[in-house]
């Protein structure tokens, strides 16, 4: 009878990757980092200590998802926009092998992986690639930032992700956050005497 019961739920198990699944990274850590990581929020406003705790759950844990998707997070919100870039791209490295997908985003073809059918793996990594031409806006690499935008409209058609939106935010008359490509019209400076 218990045979019975177990068999239905492996098929679910194994359907359940094709669905939209949420990945919560605080689910997916280590034994014992959900502790560490009420530590750093407790102490976010000392700058120092924080980096510090988030650079320890680095070096225990470096090859986990959630650990890398915590440095992504610290980084992007002290505004540190080179590390965040490098994070956002150590998500996309874990999770290519599992998806398949080449380790160069520039080589990954619509065909490659279900993108269109968002399970967390192939959501995360979309969102990673976002997030990586986001920073690189940030950084004025407007060529590689524009680049990663064509991927992420190539695989994300209907534009779930807004990377249609952040194209206009980054090259369109009037940029947000502190993101302004040159443009075209703009040929004024600021007179000397300011």
């Amino acid at each position: 009878m218990s045979g019975s019961t177990d068999h239905p739920a492996r098929p679910r198990q194994t359907a359940r990757i094709y669905q939209f699944e949420p990945y919560n990274f605080q689910n997916n850590l280590p034994p014992g980092m959900q502790e560490r990581l009420r530590d750093i929020f407790a102490s976010w406003s000392d700058s120092e200590a924080s980096e510090r705790l988030v650079r320890e759950l680095i070096d225990e844990a470096p090859d986990t998802l959630g650990v890398r998707i915590i440095a992504y997070r610290f980084y992007f919100y002290r505004r540190r926009s080179l590390e965040a870039a490098h994070w956002a791209q150590a998500c996309m490295e874990w999770l290519s092998p599992r998806l398949g997908l080449p380790a160069d985003w520039r080589q990954v073809t619509p065909g490659m992986a279900d993108f269109r059918h968002w399970h967390a793996y192939t959501r995360l990594w979309l969102q990673s690639l976002t997030a990586y031409a986001y920073n690189l806006a940030r950084l004025g690499r407007e060529e590689e930032s524009l680049e990663a935008l064509d991927k992420i409209e190539s695989l994300d058609p209907e534009g779930k992700l807004g990377a249609p939106r952040l194209r206009q935010v980054f090259t369109g008359p009037r940029g947000d956050a502190g993101m302004l490509f040159p443009k075209d019209f703009e040929h004024w400076r600021f007179p000397d005497n300011l």
